[in-house]
């Protein structure tokens, strides 16, 4: 059986969509999109992936802090996004 793979955003590690954290772009309002974490990977647009933490549950912050430094996030969801770390911690949709 097939397992779909992904890269990370920030080390670059590709791995199984299971050990990773999907983020999508969502606009609201008029202000700029913002990246927020799709738990169930079922929020609709283009994904940018993130490795998951100690705890499973958050971002791993070396990979995030890594995103963050090089734009990697904006850059794979291909628009311009405003990234909050609380965000990426609430749950989704």
């Amino acid at each position: 059986m097939h397992v779909p793979r992904r890269r990370c955003v920030g080390c670059g590690r590709v791995a199984p969509k299971s050990e990773l954290i999907r983020l999508v772009a969502v606009r609201e309002s008029e202000g700029p999109a913002v990246a927020v974490r799709d738990e169930r990977g079922t929020m609709p647009g283009r994904g940018a992936y993130l490795c998951r933490g100690e705890g499973g549950s958050q971002a791993d912050p070396g990979c995030l802090a890594q995103s963050l430094r090089r734009g990697t996030i904006g850059r794979s969801l291909r628009c311009s996004v405003a990234v909050s770390p609380e965000r990426l911690e609430s749950v989704s949709q």
